[in-house]
C-alpha cells in the first residue's frame, strides 16, 4: 500500500526537533479544535467544490431547545448568504414557514426553489442542515404550499462517488458495510469535504488501512480536493479496543517543513476518516512507535483522538 499522510506529519516536525518537551504547554490535555466545544453551534450544508459541505456557525441562541435549533439554522441557511468559498444554491428561495411536530420539520419555500435545475442538491441542503439538529429525523417539503416531497430522511452516505453503485447495494448490509467517508481538505486546507467510497474490505482495520489510502491517492475523479504526500511512511496501523493506533515514521516528516500550518486539519482529516469506520471511536499518533506530546500550541496527540461533533467552524 502506498504510504501516507501529511500535514499531521508535517507538524510533528516542530515538535520533534524541539526535543519532544513542549514545556510551554499542559501536558495532558487531548486534541480539541479551538472555541468549538464551548458555546451554542448549528450546521448549515452548502456547497464546496461541487459537494455538500458544513459550514458550522457559533451563535448566541440558547439551542439547547431543539426547536430553537432548527429554526435558527434555517434561518441561517436562507439568508441569502454563504461564507467565503462556499456556495448557496438557495440564496434566491424564499423562506416561507417552518413548523416543527415531534421529530418531522414541515418547510415551505418559494417557487424559485423549482427554478435553474438545482431542487436536488437545494433539496440535500435543506434536508441535512434540519436533520443536524437534534431530535429531527423527518422532512416535509413545499413548494408556495404545494406538496413537494413528504417524509424526507437524511441519506445514510454523503457526497457518494458512485451513487449508481450504492443503489444496487442499498438493500445489501454487507455490501453497505464496505462503504467508507473519506475527509478530504480544499485545496486552501481550510475545509472538511467528505466524500463515501466504497471499498471492497469489511473488517475495521482493513478498512482503515484502505481509507489512508485513499486520503494520500485520491479517488475516482474528485477534482479541486487536497490528498496528502505519498512520501509519508506509516509504520503500523492497529486496530484495539475501538483505538486506531497509527505509527507514523520520523525520516520522511523534515521534508515538510514548511507546512506547519496544515497540522491541525490534517489531523483532523485522518482521526475524522478513521472514527468514521465502524468499530474505531479514537486514534492514537505515534512517532516511531512512541507517543509525543503537542505539535502546535492547539493540538496535542499524547492521547488518543476522537474529534469534535462539529467541524469546518465559521470564523
Amino acid at each position: 500500500m502506498k504510504r501516507l499522510l501529511h500535514a499531521v506529519l508535517i507538524t510533528f516536525i516542530i515538535f520533534i526537533l524541539a526535543g519532544c518537551n513542549a514545556e510551554s504547554f499542559p501536558t495532558d490535555s487531548a486534541y480539541s479544535t479551538p472555541s468549538i466545544l464551548s458555546g451554542k453551534m448549528v450546521s448549515i450544508y452548502y456547497i464546496k467544490n461541487g459537494l455538500l459541505t458544513p459550514a458550522t456557525y457559533s451563535i448566541d441562541t440558547n439551542v439547547e431547545n431543539y426547536i430553537t435549533q432548527a429554526s435558527t439554522a434555517i434561518d441561517l441557511l436562507f439568508s441569502g448568504v454563504a461564507p467565503e468559498g462556499f456556495k448557496n444554491e438557495l440564496a434566491d428561495v424564499k423562506l416561507n414557514s417552518l413548523e416543527i411536530s415531534g421529530d418531522t420539520a414541515s418547510i415551505d419555500v418559494s417557487g424559485e426553489f423549482l427554478a435553474g435545475g438545482k431542487t436536488d442538491t437545494a433539496k440535500k441542503q435543506i434536508i441535512y442542515t434540519l436533520t443536524e439538529c437534534d431530535n429531527i429525523f423527518h422532512i416535509n417539503i413545499t413548494v408556495d404550499g404545494k406538496p413537494y416531497a413528504t417524509m424526507l430522511e437524511r441519506p445514510q452516505f454523503i457526497n457518494l462517488l458512485n451513487p449508481a453503485e450504492y443503489e444496487k447495494d442499498k438493500e445489501n448490509p454487507d455490501e453497505l458495510s464496505k462503504y467508507l467517508t473519506i475527509y478530504y481538505t480544499d485545496k486552501n486546507k481550510k475545509n472538511l469535504i467528505p466524500v463515501t467510497i466504497k471499498s471492497d474490505k469489511v473488517k475495521a482495520e482493513d478498512k482503515a488501512r484502505v481509507a489512508l489510502q485513499y486520503l494520500s491517492e485520491g479517488a475516482g475523479n474528485i477534482e479541486n480536493l487536497q490528498i496528502f504526500p505519498k512520501k509519508i511512511e506509516i509504520k503500523n496501523l492497529h486496530v484495539a479496543d475501538g483505538i486506531a493506533e497509527v505509527d507514523l515514521d520520523l525520516n520522511s516528516l523534515f521534508e515538510f517543513h514548511n507546512e506547519t500550518q496544515y497540522a491541525e486539519i490534517a489531523i483532523e482529516a485522518v482521526s475524522r476518516t478513521l472514527t468514521a469506520i465502524d468499530g474505531i471511536d479514537q486514534v492514537q499518533f505515534l512517532i516511531n512507535g512512541k507517543t509525543r506530546d503537542y505539535v502546535t500550541s492547539n493540538v496535542s496527540i499524547k492521547n488518543p483522538i476522537k474529534p469534535d461533533r462539529w467541524y469546518n467552524l465559521v470564523k
